[in-house]
C-alpha cells in the first residue's frame, strides 16, 4: 500500500515537472529583455553609388559621398 502512495505521488510530481516547469521557463523567455542590435546607417555615394557608412562619409553641398575623388566629381 506504501509503495503504491508512493508511485503514484511520483507520477504527480513528473505530470507537475512536465508541464508546469516548462510554461515557466517560457514565461521567463517572454519577460526577459529583448537584444537590441546597433548598426550604423548606410548612405549612397552621390556620384558612384557606393554604400559607406554614415561616419566615415564625406559631405559636401548637403550630399554623401564615399571618397575625396567622389567629392571633387560634379
Amino acid at each position: 500500500m506504501l509503495l503504491k502512495i508512493a508511485l503514484f505521488a511520483g507520477v504527480i510530481f513528473l505530470i507537475y515537472i512536465f508541464f508546469f516547469k516548462n510554461s515557466r521557463k517560457e514565461e521567463i523567455k517572454k519577460n526577459a529583455p529583448k537584444k537590441v542590435l546597433e548598426g550604423e546607417t548606410m548612405v549612397e555615394c552621390q556620384a558612384c553609388s557606393t554604400f559607406i557608412s554614415h561616419k566615415e562619409a564625406i559631405i559636401k553641398d548637403g550630399h554623401f559621398y564615399c571618397s575625396k575623388e567622389c567629392a571633387r566629381l560634379p
